[in-house]
């Protein structure tokens, strides 16, 4: 006999801690995930293209602290990264551009900027009111003066010969006749005697050249004298700012970037001193002064990243994941109804602070923006980064826009996903693949060992210190543990999905009114979390009650049985017996699948039936040919139905209604069959044993109920302590089985020989009455065709 009947010792789960939670350390542990360590270790040391890392794995698992742990763990020992400057492009101030310095001095530039700055607001105007300046501006004034007054008297005498004299006034140069007359009378009313005018007239065409000559001579004097004028400001302004400079220049002499830089803001200072001058004029005007401050921003630095106090790597977890966030922004600000911008106004983003560093991101949260993924797909590809627009992109207002220089970029990224993302990516996405060569994936199911058992009670620790709740005496923690190998779906496996133990964990800690959690508030906790969502699960138990949905459980019928299946509803999974009905006849139509006849039947369930008709074949064929018709299907079924797990109990409601042979109707069946008769594993044991116990405790529990399973699946009988006593009290019983000949004596009686003879019996009734039948309606053809020959 290959079935067994399971007592209360085999199924019991004997997982016991000597003590509860208080003498243990807290200590965070990844068991048995040797793939994921071997994945990250790669990782860490390969610094190549493309080698960003996916790490996969369910919601909970703890994918994010462990790779936050990992990283930290090796960050320290990396190389600080450089320091990321923005400064004024003085050949095109819409483009901004990037400095890279070395950690720290960055903020070491701007300071000395900005020492540069104070220092000339303070020593300009008094280098412009010194002595040395007075004196150079006296000789050089005084020496143009005396040439213009030698230019001036020449011009004078020249003038004397064309019989004209020259006067200088506010309005400019003038020539006027020369009379010599006594009495005085206005220039207008000699020159009203033509003869005087026609005089006056002819000398001044003839004195023009020569007036002119002399002219330009003196507006090359002024010329000479604002050059010469011009030459003392800058000469002053150079000897003043190479002072300021001294100090930055001897700091930054080494680095090339930093000296290119100070050495184009010196030019441009000297071009500009004349804002520190009125700086020092407009003291106590504080517009003036706010205003001079804002034109000398264009010297200063923006340190987008200072790595002063960076320690290693940089490592960021970006959980909520912006496009200004991660790339930055241009704060613009707005001036008579148009929006500016300037160097001053970049602000980084996390890709700028992690740059040189680790990032961690949540792979679901960037997807909800897709323009984040395209922008970091492209920032990972170019390994360059750029600023985002700001406000300029979202609101359609008058702007001046700014395209700042990007930065070079090199970031190890680690996305935080699940397994169906990765999926999709890979198939949908060429560029993923690219990227993330790596997949370090978590195993959420793993074996029960020793380090298990012995590691359990340091996890459980940790998770009460970070939820601040009680601790567990030994039966809590062994409740627990059970609870977390009932998740596996395997008495040995154990579920490591840590956020479905600290869920329970919390509730259990709010029902709890003691100084410590017992089992007793572990299991209250788990039938409260139940209640909430098995709402479906009663109504659909209160419908087979009230006897609106028919479900035998007692007696024995011939080509009836109960099924069991499993319902998933997202967060709730509960089983629930599905009576199966066959019917046979004769004919040729073999096994109808009225499901499938009707489009409500998935292709695995389609499968599974196909399969029955070639055991069929198989088993009964070799003396006669089969020839029936069978319908076949699962009774008050409205929902579509998929899966193979039902294909034992299908056969038994087959041959019992070829055989005549009653079934017990007490006894739910599970398990899928292969071509032979083997009886397979099939999924949601637990519920589907449960589901169908349930049932029977609700009408009528004569103690002879129970469900044949699989004999593979004995691992996932995982029950209730409810079901698990009434078991030990026998009053409901499991079966495995390996074979349906198994089956067939467990729900006839028979033994499996004196049944497959009676099915062939069947088998042979139904083929002469098929042969019969073929024989009449040949007939009755044949008589048609006669008679309508003869009319």
């Amino acid at each position: 006999m290959a079935w067994k009947k399971l007592s209360f010792e085999n199924l019991k789960l004997e997982f016991n801690f000597p003590s509860g939670t208080f003498n243990y350390p807290e200590e965070e542990i990844f068991l048995q995930q040797e793939r994921l360590e071997k994945a990250f270790n790669l990782a860490l040391q390969l610094d190549k293209d493309g080698y960003n890392v996916y790490v996969c794995g369910p919601n909970g698992i703890g994918r994010s602290r462990y790779t936050l742990k990992r990283l930290q763990e090796i960050a320290p020992t990396k190389e600080k990264p450089s320091d990321i400057c923005y400064v004024n492009n003085f050949k095109d101030s819409y483009k901004p551009k990037a400095i890279i310095l070395p950690a720290g001095y960055g903020k070491k530039l701007a300071d000395h900027v900005e020492e540069i700055l104070e220092f000339l607001k303070k020593e300009t105007f008094k280098a412009f009111e010194g002595k040395e300046y007075e004196e150079e501006l006296n000789s050089i004034t005084k020496e143009i003066d005396l040439q213009k007054e030698k230019v001036i008297n020449e011009l004078i005498e020249e003038a004397k010969k064309y019989n004209l004299m020259v006067l200088f006034g506010p309005e400019g140069v003038r020539l006027l006749p020369m009379f010599k007359i006594e009495t005085p009378v206005p220039q207008e009313k000699l020159l009203e005697n033509p003869q005087i005018r026609e005089e006056y007239q002819k000398n001044l065409n003839a004195f023009d050249p020569v007036f002119r000559d002399y002219m330009r001579k003196l507006r090359e004097l002024d010329s000479s004298l604002g050059e010469n004028l011009s030459k003392l400001r800058k000469k002053i302004a150079t000897n003043l700012v190479n002072k300021a400079f001294e100090k930055a220049e001897e700091e930054f002499k080494e680095i090339e970037s930093a000296k290119e830089f100070l050495s184009e803001i010196k030019d441009e200072i000297v071009k500009n001193i004349h804002l520190f001058i009125e700086w020092e004029k407009a003291k106590g005007n504080v517009v003036v002064q706010n205003s001079i401050n804002r034109a000398l921003n264009i010297f200063r630095v923006n340190v987008l990243v200072d790595n002063t106090k960076t320690n290693g790597a940089p490592v960021v977890y970006e959980k909520i994941p912006t496009l200004k966030g991660l790339f930055g922004q241009i704060n613009y600000r707005a001036e008579m109804g148009i929006l500016y911008a300037d160097h001053l106004s970049i602000a980084p983003g996390t890709l700028h602070k992690v740059n040189g560093g680790y990032l961690v991101l949540d792979l679901l949260e960037i997807l909800k923006n897709p323009y984040i993924w395209f922008l970091l797909k492209r920032t990972l590809l170019h390994k360059k980064l750029y600023i985002m627009g700001g406000m300029s992109e979202e609101i359609p207002v008058p702007h001046i826009g700014l395209l700042p220089e990007p930065v070079p970029f090199s970031v190890k990224v680690f996305l935080i996903g699940d397994p169906y993302l990765y999926h999709l990516l890979t198939l949908y996405d060429k560029e993923f693949t690219e990227l993330f060569k790596i997949k370090a994936e978590f195993n959420p199911v793993i074996d029960v060992n020793g380090e298990v058992i012995e590691a359990f009670p340091k996890i459980i620790k940790k998770i009460i210190k970070e939820e601040n709740i009680k601790n567990l005496d030994a039966s809590g923690l062994s409740e627990i543990f059970r609870y977390a190998v009932y998740q596996a779906g395997s008495r040995k496996k154990i579920n490591v999905v840590l956020e479905n133990l600290i869920d329970l964990l919390r509730e259990a800690n709010t029902l709890s009114k003691n100084e410590i959690i017992s089992d007793k508030e572990i299991k209250q906790a788990l039938k409260e979390k139940i209640f909430r969502v098995n709402l479906i699960e009663e109504k659909i138990r209160e419908l087979i009650k009230e006897g609106k949905i028919i479900i035998d459980i007692e007696g024995k019928k011939p080509g009836q049985i109960n099924g069991l299946s499993v319902y998933v509803l997202g967060d709730h999974s509960f089983g629930k017996p599905s009576r199966i009905t066959a019917n046979v006849f004769p004919g040729a139509k073999g096994i109808v699948n009225i499901e499938r006849e009707i489009d409500m039947s998935g292709p695995i369930h389609s499968k599974g039936v196909f399969i029955l008709s070639s055991y069929l074949y198989n088993k009964y064929s070799t003396d006669f040919p089969l020839q029936l018709s069978c319908t076949l299907t699962f009774e008050q079924s409205y929902e579509p139905v998929e899966g193979d797990s039902a294909s034992a109990a299908e056969l038994m409601a087959i041959l019992s209604a070829i055989s005549k042979v009653p079934i017990r109707q007490d006894i739910a069946v599970t398990g899928s069959i292969d071509q032979f008769g083997n009886v397979q594993p099939v999924g949601g044991i637990k519920e589907k044993i449960e589901g169908f116990y349930k049932i029977c405790k609700l009408t009528k529990f004569t103690g002879k109920q129970g469900v044949i399973v699989p004999a593979k699946n004995f691992d996932n009988i995982l029950l209730d302590d409810e079901v698990l006593e009434d078991i030990k009290a026998g009053k409901f019983h499991i079966y495995t089985v390996e074979t349906i000949d198994d089956v067939i004596e467990i729900l006839t009686g028979k033994k499996p020989e004196n049944f497959h003879k009676a099915v062939v019996k069947g088998l042979k009734k139904l083929y002469e009455l098929s042969k019969e039948k073929e024989k009449k309606d040949k007939k009755k053809a044949k008589t048609s065709k006669t008679k309508g020959s003869q009319g």
